[in-house]
């Protein structure tokens, strides 16, 4: 579950399947017999783009300073960050 987190977190839907399990048995009982490039291979054939959340993922990612957000490849609409309660404007001052 958090890998699929992780990825929707980049703009990515995570479809895993199965195969999944096993990869990641050998992986924890032998890393070293696992082919890096299958592996890369299985994770690019079970992704796809969030397209419908990326206004959502720009702005979280955009609030994470060191993150650049996720490239244009789709037509969204600029929005406006609208923090509930003003937070936006809050000092974030200790009492």
């Amino acid at each position: 579950m958090s890998t699929r987190v992780f990825y929707a977190l980049n703009g990515r839907r995570f479809d895993y399947n199965r195969e999944i399990k096993e990869i990641l048995k050998v992986l924890a009982t032998d890393k070293g017999s696992v082919d890096e490039d299958d592996v890369i291979e299985y994770l690019r054939a079970h992704t796809e783009p969030l397209a419908e959340y990326e206004a959502t993922i720009n702005l979280w990612l955009a609030r994470i300073e060191g993150t650049e957000q996720l490239p244009t490849e789709h037509d969204t609409v600029d929005q406006e960050p609208n923090e509930p309660n003003d937070y936006d404007d809050d000092a974030h001052s200790e009492e």
